[in-house]
């Protein structure tokens, strides 16, 4: 599904909590229990909003992004922030927020009751290695992710062997196409007709390109690889690295697979 270029959100949501103990001052937020381990990123896997079940979209993932008390993700469209809090063993998920990017209709039905199941949840708990936030007929169920192998990818020169679309492999064509990511957070590379340089981060098991800038012009043959290269980076990818071999896959089936480029 083609996606622009996702905004790099930078948020922090003061939000008091609500409510007030017998001598008039507001409860103190308490730490998560011992047994709940909610930190780091999640995929939703099964949900029930107000009794109806989330029929969720191959293609629009919802992800569930903890960091301390701030929460955030993609909610099959767009991308949302919000604060996690626990009071008196109450969990509360407010302030939530987000980009305002269109997408289908099936898509945007899907994140608002999503959305709106979220800002009802009032407890969690660990079903084996699933998350579950629950609330009043409501109930989403989340499989942790693994963060991408950044380790592996930053301080190599990767060379573009082969576009992927759907089961189809194609091979390169035109310059060779260059991607490296530094430790500092930039990036150059080249598409096989233009360069480009930029930055990245890292959020939840993906790797968005927060600046991205194009320099050059392509036409004919070159020009098609240009926009598929284009597609998967610009929109944010999941990474997975094998011995000398890096893929790139993004959530509408195209990916990109790169070698270590040779020296010299």
């Amino acid at each position: 599904m083609p996606r622009s270029t996702r905004l790099l959100l930078v948020a922090v949501i003061l939000v008091a909590a609500c409510g007030a103990s017998g001598s008039g001052t507001s409860p103190v937020p308490s730490d998560p229990p011992a047994a709940l381990d909610p930190q780091g990123p999640w995929q939703l896997v099964e949900g029930r909003a107000v009794g109806q079940p989330l029929a969720l979209i191959e293609d629009a993932r919802i992800t569930f992004i903890v960091e301390g008390s701030n929460v955030g993700g993609r909610s099959a469209c767009n991308q949302y922030f919000g604060e996690l809090t626990v009071v008196d063993g109450v969990v509360r998920i407010d302030g939530l927020g987000g980009t305002d990017m269109g997408c289908l209709g099936e898509v945007m039905d899907l994140e608002q009751a999503y959305l709106k199941a979220l800002g009802s949840v009032t407890a969690a708990r660990m079903d084996g290695e699933n998350l579950v936030l629950v609330g009043p007929d409501t109930e989403l169920r989340f499989e942790r992710l693994e963060p991408p192998p950044t380790a592996a990818l930053v301080g190599t020169r990767w060379v573009l062997d082969a576009l992927v679309q759907g089961d189809a492999v194609a091979s390169t064509i035109g310059d060779p196409a260059i991607l490296a990511l530094a430790a500092d957070g930039t990036l150059a590379g080249s598409t096989g007709c233009r360069t480009f340089t930029g930055r990245y981060v890292v959020s939840g098991d993906e790797i968005d390109f927060v600046e991205f800038a194009l320099d050059g012009e392509c036409a004919g043959g070159p020009a098609d690889q240009d926009a598929h290269v284009v597609e998967v980076l610009e929109g944010g990818f999941r990474a997975s690295v094998d011995g000398q071999q890096l893929t790139l896959s993004d959530d509408g089936g195209l990916g990109l697979v790169y070698l270590v480029a040779p020296e010299g």
